[in-house]
């Protein structure tokens, strides 16, 4: 009985209300103007609010704080007192906490936040590998469709002929699987491969290629019965990632039960002559004395818990002595284009 009445309107529910003021429509909490984003995150796992809050203040460090609710399991109510603090969480993604994507969005007026639709999220996507004539804005926001919604480019090298990479702010759907590469089909009608790498791709599946959950627990990758090394994704679409040590120091390590090397081995002349460019030799004193000097401007410039680090503008924060939870939040480094 009660859903079949459900839809009826009594006549006087019929009549429209309108509020009237110069506050109506306007986001405000206390009496303050405040900008508010809905954001949820891409795990089933159950997020401790107490433990995710302190760590997301902690990176975004907002100038006139933020307020953070739970509206329901895996959604979340992010009140912010100034602007810019509100785009810079938007623009400067995508966040993570525990390695989980963070999708979120503005809540306009005059919109309940659980209809809010989070079913993207915005990352910076480096496109490889593409042609000299194929290189302009028109064709960038073309591949950012392809890739999912176009959101913009970077134009901090605007007007360079060509680069290694170009970058597109792309809104990426959830729903479907990142892409790998593109088949370019030029105007002469031959084809190449333009190839994609992620910045600050965060736990997505190797075999599947969906945001939001791993390999190691993915139905169709067990019953695959394939070897990691032949998933059709990999740790590669990292922008940045897999680099590994560089063997830098090499010519001076000795391995694990070798022999030293001798005087007149090709490394230690090498070193001698400094790469027979005929600069001064230095003493195992003075190299002694700026290594030390070294290592105490690293300690100077890292010292204590949630200092941030030297050189890195994307927000990065050191975790020496935090708990785990601050150590997987935040982002990862970002690969800047070269010119």
């Amino acid at each position: 009985m009660t859903a079949r009445w459900a839809d009826m309107v009594l006549e006087d529910e019929a009549v429209g209300f309108e509020p009237v003021g110069d506050t109506v429509g306007v986001i405000q909490t206390e009496g303050v103007q405040s900008w508010t984003v809905v954001r949820r995150f891409l795990t089933e796992k159950l997020i401790k609010i107490e433990y995710m809050r302190q760590v997301m203040a902690l990176v975004w460090q907002p100038v006139r704080g933020v307020q953070v609710s739970e509206l329901q399991p895996n959604l979340f109510l992010f009140v912010f007192f100034h602007e810019s603090d509100m785009h810079h969480v938007l623009q400067e993604g995508p966040w993570s906490f525990e390695n989980h994507t963070l999708i979120c969005r503005q809540v306009q007026d005059g919109v309940l936040p659980g209809d809010v639709v989070l079913d993207a999220v915005d990352m910076w996507v480096q496109v490889h590998d593409l042609p000299l004539g194929y290189t302009s804005d028109e064709v960038l926001e073309q591949v950012g469709n392809f890739l999912g919604s176009f959101v913009r480019c970077d134009d901090r090298f605007a007007g360079t002929p060509w680069r290694s990479f170009y970058r597109v702010r792309v809104a990426i759907p959830v729903a479907r699987p990142i892409k790998r590469r593109m088949r370019l089909v030029k105007r002469d009608k031959q084809c190449c491969w333009v190839t994609f790498k992620y910045e600050r791709l965060h736990t997505f599946c190797f075999f599947c290629g969906f945001l939001g959950h791993s390999h190691k627990f993915c139905l169709r990758a067990r019953e695959s019965g394939l070897p990691l090394d032949q998933y059709p994704y990999g740790a590669d679409l990292r922008a940045g990632g897999g680099r590994g040590t560089r063997a830098v120091g090499d010519p001076w390590l000795v391995p694990l039960g070798g022999s030293p090397r001798a005087a007149d081995s090709p490394a230690v002349s090498a070193s001698e002559n400094c790469g027979g460019r005929g600069a001064p030799q230095q003493s195992s004193k003075q190299i002694e004395e700026r290594g030390i000097v070294a290592v105490s401007k690293r300690c100077l410039e890292g010292s204590g818990p949630g200092s941030r680090r030297s050189g890195s503008g994307n927000g990065d924060v050191t975790m020496t002595e935090v708990s785990k939870n601050l150590h997987m939040a935040g982002t990862g480094s970002q690969s800047r284009p070269s010119s």
